[in-house]
């Protein structure tokens, strides 16, 4: 094999694998994708003679400053505040609240600057908000709002987090999807859009169980998902299974609203993305 000491970037020959330094040293010594960026760091580090703490977390840090937040949980419809119960009433309708227990300020509804009248989806991993989106309340554009780059990662070096000891896992478009599927037991993730890039590939390349790619059922999603066909290989990636939303809902979020059976469908609709696969997607078109 060959490894390029600038670039970080290797190849197999033996296999035609290829990946960068992380996902490397993730596949030697058995680790995930987050798991190795950790251990490197600290590794560095140790190199370099710095005293250094570094807590279990999957990504950068994102230093989300809740002060001037406010927390939106199920119990916020007791609200007199107008903005927080047309929050409140966003995510109810949604059926984004578990309603079976509390969580801790799962959300947040923002009232000034930048994130004015949104609703601030944390991604949390061990208890530390490591990146967030802000969903629009009363139509701003865009609907979706995600952190500047110049205090947070970019969204495309971004997973919404998921269990990485789990069987399978479900690759969908926002987190709101994501967060459907949590609710409804089922291990999910999402790229922040339906373009997965070379990144994204890479933190799933460590993921031991099996890749559902669960777009929307439109053009955009099965593009995206022909491009993680393009990235799997490339990193000789294990072939994936795709399923769509249920007919008729346009998304994941859409069909955990209908209360419907999530965990059957993804069960009975998974097929192995191949050629049998495009050519039957090819002809339900015609």
């Amino acid at each position: 094999m060959s490894i390029n000491i600038d670039s970080g970037l290797w190849q197999c020959f033996k296999t035609g694998r290829t990946g960068n330094f992380t996902s490397f040293y993730a596949h030697a010594e058995n680790l995930s994708y987050f798991r190795a960026q950790r251990d490197l760091a600290i590794k560095n580090f140790d190199y370099l003679g710095e005293d250094i703490h570094i807590d279990e977390r999957p990504h950068a840090q994102l230093e989300l400053d809740t002060s001037e937040l406010y927390p939106i949980t199920i119990n916020s419809g007791n609200s007199n505040d107008p903005t927080m119960l047309d929050a409140w009433s966003f995510l109810f309708g949604r059926g984004l609240f578990n309603e079976l227990y509390e969580e801790e300020e799962p959300f947040y509804l923002c009232k000034e600057g930048t994130f004015q009248n949104r609703i601030i989806i944390p991604f949390t991993y061990l208890g530390t908000v490591f990146y967030y989106q802000g969903r629009s309340i009363y139509g701003e554009k865009p609907k979706y709002l995600n952190p500047s780059t110049e205090v947070a990662p970019k969204p495309s070096e971004i997973l919404y987090p998921y269990d990485e000891e789990e069987d399978l896992l479900v690759v969908c478009e926002g987190p709101l999807d994501a967060l459907s599927l949590h609710l409804r037991g089922i291990n999910a993730t999402c790229t922040m859009g339906s373009s997965i890039s070379p990144t994204q590939a890479e933190m799933l390349s460590t993921f031991k169980g099996t890749i559902i790619m669960g777009y929307d059922n439109d053009e955009a999603g099965q593009r995206g998902v022909d491009k993680f066909d393009r990235l799997r290989k490339e990193r000789r990636m294990e072939p994936f299974e795709v399923c769509f939303p249920p007919s008729g809902h346009k998304d994941w979020n859409s069909a955990h609203i209908a209360n419907f059976d999530l965990d059957s469908h993804i069960t009975r609709n998974s097929m192995e993305y191949n050629d049998d696969y495009r050519l039957r997607h090819l002809l339900e078109k015609l």
